[in-house]
């Protein structure tokens, strides 16, 4: 219908035609194009670029967007067609930034903060979000230590290791530091890192000083990450289909000594420690094993990497729905993931879906619903097979070809443990719901208030499997006489509420942002566990079926804590050149209680936008930008365990009047004034670009000092119960980041187009005052020791230095010995006190757990319709302990790695790396630098080959889009650890663990 004009005459509608391209001459699917000033004139590009806009009239404005790309607002201007050719942007990120409760541009940013799009993420296949930060960004270490499947141990450490808990350990032996995990907050709500989808993430922001954390007051300290989901754009249905299949290896596949090297060390062995040779190992017996051709007979003494690793598929399929307008968009996404074990009977299956809606019923006046159900079904053996696959697993055969299976002396045989030894099933769902509301009040001037709630039921079944085994070649038997069953009921429901004030005003050059903010997390959770055994058989898995004795057992547990906050921001700029930001968040927690319940955390910072005054006008065209910013302010960590100020009371038995009673009993006194733990950080940060900013880079440096850690001090002993927790210990993290990228892109499709980037991050950690107690020492002799000792990295290693081997008999009873009747060839424990003995008193720091140095190199290229991304990272200044039979050269029927063969000392081999094998006998491994080992190294972590469809074939088939990949992961890796055939990222100890897999990929990504 035609309007009427100012003067009275009726102006009809036009239509507007044309394409959009992108510097390559490509065209650009799904470009959003909106007429300036109309929330419901609108359209998107279709697979072929082109768009048709119907218009009231010829004289507005179109303005075109697409992610990745510059903005462009476009007169009519009476014209009929418009064809534009979209800049793609300096970075997909550049404009603006996510930071606690909003958004910033980058430019007027003061604090660190480091920012990642999902695209750069999921250019490798991942089945677990914590995987894809590794080597991406400055101060942000991930150490990936294997997992089962559904089950990553990838833990997350930005800038360092903030706190330790000396009443707990690790699964490594060390201290636990398993409360420095950042915090992880999706679209305002607090998740885990194993809820997201690694398909769902439009954009990652790390935030790493104070200055951006402290608006999360007690739960920032170890940094935070803001993750941002995709949500659906303006235009016509959109269809995305994403595909992948790979094939998972192992990387540690340690080897074993040949069979006659093997032999023969342990013919050395019982020689040195004064025992009869076993018939096996005489040279007569060695001839026989050698050279047998029947296996079965004559096992060769240990295949169980060979025999339990397998490569298994890993796969995942996501298929997303998005579109609307600008009244109404909604994103649907549906994913199906299998990844099934390196070992038999690990298996982790996901199935879910997201479903994402915007509602906007006027210009004032914004509302989104979001909500996310998973249902996550894995399973592995219930008897754990690692241990055993170097423990106590000797000369077994793995399965006879009858299908019963050989057992080493011991009775252990890791394949049946996985096989027949019982499963456990873990399943878990998960349901998230999100509403948000926001009402444009007036001009500058928004409230909006968020209501999520996110529920996990989890229910894990561990059952037993009884069964006999002969070994029908050695007569060895091995019986489990009874099933069990423990069956575990785990219920978490929370409830947030984020409320919002923001008000933003311009009045000449003085910018001028205000926020304020509530916010209350209320979580509940319950646990229930119940344990019979002595089914009727093992397909019987109901908990009611197992015996009504006095053998069973339940247990549970209720627990709820609550969080309320309040907290505000402010930010001035003028001129858009001095910039200051003023955060505060007073946080009050259930967890503590007095006056130690509430705290209040503050920060401040201010950068100078030194490329916009006048007298850089000269420099602007080699230096287009350089800012310099600072940063202070104050965070907490509110991780304590929950009713810690209570008198907890235990069940105790009793006499009273010779008859058994139960009662209660206190066993350690509470502390009322238990508090946070808190964390000042300064940091001086500096931004910069150069060659027309394709050429970025950004530096800072960072002190952070943690106090408060909880430790036992003591008390006097008159008081009769154990010393509680307070707040004493602190810690010193201090540090440098680089972070430098390049990018070129030429115009044209024939041109190579290319962007590097490369990240460098130092971290120094030190121990600074644990009033006067410890040091805190865990570990054994033999296994990796820790200390926790002021002027020392938490958890460094600790042992005895060592100066190579006795050579004489002269010179070993010369010299003070670990254990009596040193011989030649016993480790050289060093004497550091001088009191003639060796003892724990020479103990000293032999190795630093955490890496210093982190780094990543990222590079795309791309020229006509191929794409290649490469990813580079790596760690220095780490290292590792191993123990246990890896370490032990066949000591204890052990598995007894290749890298002994002809390495071990003998009178002949006197210059050999190895001491001397003494059967039974340990004094050679104790824990001392011999076994501490360089665990640095340089891996190339991803490579991805892709190609696009070229536009005529997208025609013909009638889709958007169509891409396949290659790709693979953790391809090649230098380090120290390889001549062990272990990965670099193993944890201190025995190495028994599901390991670090590699990842070999063929995907598929169609849009329609």
């Amino acid at each position: 219908m035609a309007r009427e004009g100012a003067s009275g005459e009726n102006i009809p509608p036009v239509t507007i035609t044309g394409k959009v391209t992108d510097s390559k001459g490509q065209p650009l699917a799904g470009v959003n194009i909106l007429l300036k000033g109309a929330t419901t004139t609108g359209t998107i590009t279709g697979s072929d670029g082109a768009y048709t806009l119907r218009l009231p009239d010829n004289n507005g404005i179109l303005i075109f967007s697409f992610i990745g790309y510059e903005k462009q607002e476009i007169a009519v201007k009476n014209r009929t067609e418009i064809n534009i050719i979209l800049k793609e942007a300096a970075s997909a990120l550049t404009d603006v930034v996510v930071v606690g409760y909003g958004s910033q541009k980058k430019t007027s940013l003061t604090s660190s903060v480091s920012q990642i799009s999902g695209a750069d993420l999921n250019k490798r296949p991942l089945s677990n979000f914590s995987q894809a930060l590794q080597g991406q960004a400055p101060g942000v270490t991930v150490l990936d230590q294997g997992g089962i499947p559904g089950r990553s141990q990838a833990a997350i450490r930005v800038r360092g290791v903030t706190t330790f808990n000396v009443n707990s350990s690790s699964t490594s032996g060390g201290y636990d530091l398993s409360k420095n995990d950042a915090l992880v907050i999706v679209d305002g709500i607090e998740q885990r890192l194993m809820d997201i989808n690694p398909e769902d993430i439009e954009s990652v922001s790390i935030l790493k000083d104070a200055s951006s954390t402290a608006i999360y007051g007690s739960r920032a300290t170890n940094g935070v990450l803001l993750i941002t989901t995709k949500r659906a754009r303006s235009g016509k249905l959109s269809v995305s289909l994403n595909n992948y299949y790979a094939l998972q290896k192992s990387i540690n596949r340690p080897e074993h000594m040949d069979i006659e090297s093997y032999m023969r060390l342990e013919q050395d062995a019982y020689k040195n420690a004064g025992a009869t040779v076993p018939a096996k190992f005489t040279d007569e017996g060695i001839e026989t094993w050698v050279h047998a051709t029947d296996r079965e007979k004559y096992p060769l003494p240990n295949t169980w990497y060979q025999t339990m690793f397998r490569n298994a598929p890993q796969y995942s399929q996501n298929l997303s729905l998005s579109g609307g307008n600008e009244f109404f968009r909604a994103r649907a996404n549906i994913r199906y993931q299998n990844q099934e074990g390196v070992v038999e009977n690990f298996d982790d299956k996901i199935q879910e879906i997201r479903l994402s809606t915007d509602f906007n019923p006027s210009d004032r006046f914004h509302f989104t619903f979001d909500v996310n159900y998973r249902s996550n079904k894995s399973q592995n053996p219930t008897v754990d097979p690692f241990y055993n696959m170097t423990t106590g697993s000797l000369w077994a055969v793995p399965k006879y070809a009858d299908g019963t299976y050989g057992l080493s002396a011991q009775g252990n045989n890791p394949l049946m443990f996985a096989e027949i030894g019982g499963l456990t099933h873990q399943n878990e769902n998960y349901l998230l719901g999100n509403v948000k509301g926001e009402w444009k009040i007036a001009k500058g001037l928004t409230f909006s208030t968020q209501l999520a709630k996110r529920v996990r039921d989890q229910y894990i079944k561990s059952f037993v499997d009884a069964y006999t085994n002969t070994d029908k070649n050695t007569g060895f038997v091995k019986t489990v006489a009874k099933n069990t069953l423990n069956e575990t009921r785990n219920t978490l429901e929370e409830l947030t509420v984020n409320s919002l004030l923001n008000y933003e005003t311009n009045i000449g050059k003085h910018n001028i942002k205000a926020l304020v903010g509530y916010s209350q997390i209320d979580n509940q959770q319950t646990l229930l566990n119940a344990y019979r055994e002595r089914f009727y058989n093992n397909e019987i898995q109901s908990i009611d079926q197992g015996t009504n004795d006095a053998t069973k057992s339940n247990s549970g547990s209720d627990a709820q804590f609550g969080l309320r906050s309040y907290f505000g921001r402010l930010n001035y700029a003028f001129n858009d050149k001095y910039l200051f930001e003023l955060n505060g968040r007073y946080d009050g927690s259930s967890r503590f209680t007095g006056d130690k319940r509430y705290s209040f955390f503050p920060s401040l910072s201010a950068g100078w936008r030194i490329s916009q005054e006048p007298f850089w006008q000269p420099l602007a065209d080699a230096v287009p930008s350089l800012k310099l910013r600072g940063s202070w302010g104050k965070t907490g960590n509110q991780s304590v365990d929950l009713y810690s100020y209570y008198p907890s009371l235990y069940l105790t038995t009793y006499t009273f009047g010779d008859v058994p009673v139960q009662g209660y009993r206190q066993t350690s006194l509470a502390n009322t004034d238990l508090g946070w733990e808190s964390t000042t950080q300064t940091d001086v940060g500096m931004d910069a670009s150069f060659l027309n900013n394709r050429l970025s880079v950004t530096v800072d440096y960072y002190n952070k000092q943690t106090n408060d850690i909880l430790l036992n001090l003591g008390i006097p002993a008159t008081i009769g119960l154990a010393a509680p927790p307070q707040n004493a210990g602190s810690v010193q993290n201090k540090g440098w980041e680089f972070l430098v990228s390049y990018r070129n892109n030429p115009a044209g499709n024939n041109k190579l187009r290319y962007s590097v980037g490369a990240n460098l991050s130092i971290n120094t950690n030190k121990v600074t005052d644990l009033k006067g107690t410890g040091p805190y020492i865990s570990g054994t002799d033999i296994d990796p020791r820790y200390i926790i000792k002021t002027g020392l990295p938490i958890n460094t290693l600790w042992g005895y230095k060592t100066d190579g081997f006795f050579q004489t008999q002269q010179e070993a009873d010369a010299y003070p010995g670990y254990a009596p009747n040193s011989k030649p060839g016993d480790v050289k424990y060093l004497n550091l006190n001088k009191d003639g003995k060796i003892d724990a008193n020479d103990m000293t720091a032999i190795g630093n757990t955490f890496p210093r140095y982190i780094f990543g190199v990222n590079s795309d290229l791309s020229y006509k319709n191929f794409s290649l991304n490469i990813l580079i990272q790596g760690a220095a200044d780490v290292d590792t302990r191993l123990s246990g039979p890896i370490t032990e050269m066949g000591n204890n029927e052990g598995f007894t790695s290749a890298i002994y063969t002809n390495a071990y000392w003998t009178p002949e081999r006197t210059d050999a790396r190895f001491p001397r094998v003494i059967k039974g006998n340990l004094r050679n491994v104790a824990t001392s630098d011999l076994l501490v080992i360089d665990a640095s190294y340089v891996r190339l972590k991803n490579v991805q080959l892709s190609y696009s469809l070229p536009q005529s074939v997208l025609d013909l088939l009638r889709v958007a889009r169509v891409s396949v990949y290659v790709s693979a992961t953790n391809l090649l890796t230098i380090s120290k650890l390889n001549e062990w055939n272990l990965d670099p990222e193993v944890p201190s100890g025995r190495v028994n663990y599901y390991p670090q897999i590699s990842l070999r990929t063929m995907g598929l990504n169609i849009q329609f």
